[in-house]
């Protein structure tokens, strides 16, 4: 086995050369989700065809139904019915519901060590949301929900990457036990999956503001200062801060983040401490199976 960076260099080289040559197989969009956001893209939805589809898929109807009965919803009192859930909440929050059930499930693996380090990926991920749509609210953004997605899918590299190893590996293994470590695993995939984000969001055409938020998390777009992408940054800052975080992270360098994003987005509206307050209790139960 050579060194882990001269691997990292070879597999990214190999991984890069198959997306360049259209010879990478990315996860398509799970086949009910997509059919749901297809028919949610529709100008006036047919509400009962939606709910036909929702119901092929239990645990997502199961997530429906609660969300439909949280005290956003719920004003008129409990529903056990799905038409009843998808009239009560709306498409707009219907399309980032059933696209975060489409992310979780690639999140899921059978490797322990995958599965655990996916686990901490996925309430990162949760968290950068959650403060991206409080961060896009507070500025008074249009696009709070847009904000929450990036937020959710800005690391999804990551899982995408894991995957793909953990494939390799069934191939290598048993005749090169020890062709790759866990360390040399965690550093290839948090080194690499930018590029693998990026092309995931091109396969599953995801909207250019939120690809862009995929494609680079680290410097602030000062051209268009309230972008998606710069809540995202902003957020992905906090999010590190607060704990939620996937590796080992510079503090200098994150207290930087904020406070650079934070004047970038506006200083006299965003407070960082009411943004991160409770900010556990405000995650949605989304755990990794």
């Amino acid at each position: 086995m050579g060194t882990p960076e001269k691997l990292r260099a070879e597999l990214e080289r190999i991984v890069l050369e198959r997306i360049a040559s259209n010879r990478l197989v990315l996860p398509a969009m799970p086949t009910v989700p997509k059919r749901c956001l297809d028919i949610l893209g529709e100008a006036d939805f047919n509400a009962r065809k939606l709910v036909k589809e929702i119901e092929a898929e239990p645990m997502l109807s199961l997530l429906v139904l609660r969300a439909a009965n949280t005290a956003t919803y719920s004003r008129s009192g409990p529903t056990q019915s799905l038409d009843q859930a998808v009239l009560r909440i709306g498409a707009r929050p219907l399309k980032t519901l059933i696209t975060e059930y489409a992310i979780n499930k690639l999140f899921e693996s059978t490797n322990r060590h995958i599965r655990d380090a996916n686990r901490k990926v996925w309430e990162h991920s949760l968290a950068v949301a959650v403060l991206a749509r409080d961060i896009s609210t507070t500025i008074g953004s249009a696009e709070p929900e847009a904000c929450y997605l990036a937020g959710l899918l800005h690391d999804i590299g990551k899982p995408v990457l894991s995957a793909m190893l953990l494939e390799i590996d069934r191939k290598l293994g048993s005749k090169t036990p020890s062709w790759i470590d866990l360390d040399s695993f965690t550093h290839i995939v948090e080194t690499s999956h930018r590029k693998i984000g990026a092309a995931v969001a091109t396969e599953w055409k995801l909207p250019e503001a939120i690809a862009e938020a995929i494609h680079d998390c680290s410097d602030y777009n000062s051209a268009d200062r309230t972008s998606i992408g710069n809540v995202v940054r902003l957020a992905n800052a906090l999010a590190k801060r607060e704990g939620y975080t996937t590796g080992p992270i510079d503090a200098t360098d994150i207290e930087a983040m904020i406070m650079v994003g934070v004047s970038m987005l506006g200083s006299d509206t965003l407070s960082v401490g009411q943004l991160v307050n409770d900010i556990g209790a405000r995650l949605p139960g989304g755990a990794v199976s």
